[in-house]
């Protein structure tokens, strides 16, 4: 129940349209396979009379979908990039067709609003390291996904962690959303200083033992992913909100997320630290 209300909420975020949906036939004897262009991370059947199975653990383009004698259903399925698909469900007897290829241009719609005017982001090369595990998925469906996310994010979240003031700049964490392998941080940047912000970098590290004594202060780097609306310049009376993508992390007893951000030919240099 609790993924069927998932599954209709994400859908309010869909155009409605007209559509005139595929059937796929199945019965009980035969396996019917949907190899979809994204990993599959939900699906649900309106009927109890079709299963529609995929692997859960390790997600995986393909899914399985059987059916006994009854009266027709549908399919709705969801990938790890929100792209949604939606088909028939019907009884057959005798099967002309076992496996389906699904198409991009299949989809529905997909379960995050569309980006408007939205400009270019970056993504780190430093996806494909080792230190990074993306869960199996390509790079191109994630990056597809962690853009959909962040604007996301970025429209509907108004939280507010921690901030840090130096000369009239303003550094706020807004908050750390996890989702699946990643964290999103969102952060925002105000400057009412009289003097326009040029950013050189933002790094972000977790950070273990007391900062105040060098001897047992340690930072380990937390490589961005990706980054939406970063910005290179904020001006003076202007905000600016963006989001970092980072791999996963937890932050023991002693440990703390520390943000750094420093301006090029400048001295406002500052030091974020969270928990």
């Amino acid at each position: 129940m609790k993924l069927f209300w998932s599954l209709i909420i994400s859908m309010a975020h869909v155009g409605i349209y007209a559509q005139s949906l595929k059937t796929i036939f199945t019965n009980e004897r035969d396996a019917v396979a949907l190899f979809f262009p994204g990993t599959i991370s939900q699906a649900l059947t309106g009927s109890e009379n079709y299963t529609f199975s995929y692997n859960r653990d390790s997600p995986q383009h393909v899914g399985i979908v059987q059916g006994v004698r009854g009266k027709n259903s549908n399919l709705l399925v969801i990938t790890e990039t929100g792209d949604i698909y939606s088909y028939r469900l019907a009884y057959r007897k005798v099967l002309d067709t076992l496996s389906y290829f699904v198409k991009d241009v299949d989809r529905i719609g997909n379960e995050f609003p569309p980006r408007v005017h939205a400009r270019v982001d970056s993504v780190s090369k430093t996806v494909g390291s080792e230190s990074y595990d993306s869960g199996g998925d390509s790079l191109r469906y994630r990056m597809k996904y962690f853009e959909n996310f962040s604007f996301f994010q970025l429209e509907q979240n108004n939280g507010s962690l921690k901030r840090k003031r130096k000369k009239g700049v303003v550094l706020r964490l807004r908050d750390l959303i996890y989702d699946r392998n990643e964290v999103y941080a969102l952060i925002e940047i105000r400057n009412r200083s009289g003097v326009d912000f040029e950013v050189d970098y933002l790094k972000n590290f977790k950070v273990h033992g007391n900062k105040r004594r060098k001897s047992s202060y340690q930072k380990i780097p937390l490589n961005m992913l990706y980054t939406k609306n970063f910005p290179k310049m904020v001006k003076d009376r202007q905000n600016v909100s963006f989001v970092v993508v980072l791999p996963k992390f937890t932050l023991g007893d002693s440990e703390k997320l520390m943000l750094e951000l420093k301006e090029r030919n400048g001295g406002r240099n500052m030091r974020l630290f969270y928990r």
